[in-house]
């Protein structure tokens, strides 16, 4: 990921798409010192490279010892040395790359960086909290009890820690799909393979022109039970909207179904369908906010056993 590192401590600092650089608090780089200006300077990704920008501060910025001409803009390379206001504080750009949807804590702890086409929250390990993209290009953010709109510097409160999400409109990253292939949820089909026992689940996924063998996975087993409701529900002649959902008192009481776990099956479930290339891969686990149930997002489902 894009970032500036500092010269005499070699802190280093991930880039957001719009890094104001300042004294002021709500600065992504706030700099305390008294030759800084409130709002100094921008570090900003635009047409493919940062581009750095004076705000029209007191002391000035310089990039390789030169001051930038007030409001105008410099590019910048790896190497690149940056100062703001004393030329001889120095941050180097050690990371010209684009920037990547990401979640910063405001309390200074690490951001949290999309991973593939997921984030989670406060990590992959202990997914509380998913923010993804739909297929219009918006970003929401899934939390247990809510699923919301997320925007570019928004921030938000989990498990009493408060977040800033950022993500740049013009970096995708959403996965393109080959039309021809139809890689789309609504294209696909799972089969599903159960030991007599139930130890042992088998995913296959065929969706499109493409079939995929995923093998035996242990969340491949919420899949499963998400699965026999659907069908269920189905065969009892509910509409599609209805069929399928289960809440968390629905599912048997052992530990695999135990909500942290279940929050970590749909997470790797949700990777594993956009490691595939499927576009709308989150929706492979649908939500209901408010009353918290979950289904498969599916209606071609075929259970055997083996």
């Amino acid at each position: 990921m894009a970032a500036i590192k500092e010269t005499s401590t070699g802190r280093i600092v991930v880039l957001e798409s719009e890094h104001v650089v300042g004294r002021g608090q709500a600065n992504a780089l706030c700099l305390d010192k008294r030759y800084v200006s409130t709002q100094h300077a921008t570090l900003r990704f635009t047409e493919g490279r940062w581009v750095v920008k004076d705000l029209g501060s007191r002391n000035g910025t310089f990039v390789d010892g030169n001051r930038v001409g007030s409001r105008e803009g410099l590019e910048l390379r790896v190497g690149s040395r940056l100062a703001f206001g004393k030329v001889e504080e120095e941050w180097e750009l050690v990371d010209d790359s684009a920037p990547r949807a990401m979640a910063i804590p405001l309390d200074g702890g690490d951001p949290v960086e999309l991973d593939g086409e997921l984030l989670a929250l406060p990590s992959s390990e202990n997914p509380r909290a998913t923010i993804y993209r739909t297929l219009d290009g918006s970003w929401v953010l899934e939390q247990t009890d809510s699923i919301t709109p997320v925007a570019n510097r928004q921030t938000f409160e989990l498990d009493g820690k408060v977040f800033r999400f950022c993500c740049h409109a013009n970096v995708s990253t959403t996965t393109v799909a080959d039309p021809a292939l139809d890689l789309e949820l609504r294209r696909a089909r799972l089969s599903l393979a159960v030991s007599r026992d139930e130890e042992h689940v088998e995913l296959k996924v065929t969706c499109g022109m493409k079939s995929f063998d995923l093998g035996a996975r242990a969340h491949n087993y919420l899949l499963l039970t998400l699965g026999r409701r659907r069908l269920a529900d189905a065969a009892e002649g509910l509409p599609s909207p209805s069929c399928g959902w289960l809440s968390p008192d629905d599912f048997p009481h052992d530990p695999a179904m135990a909500p942290a776990r279940l929050n970590l099956d749909v997470l790797r479930i949700r990777k594993q369908f956009a490691a595939l290339g499927i576009v709308d891969a989150p929706g492979i686990i649908e939500r209901r906010a408010r009353s918290r149930q979950l289904r498969i997002g599916v209606e071609q489902i075929t259970i055997v056993t083996i």
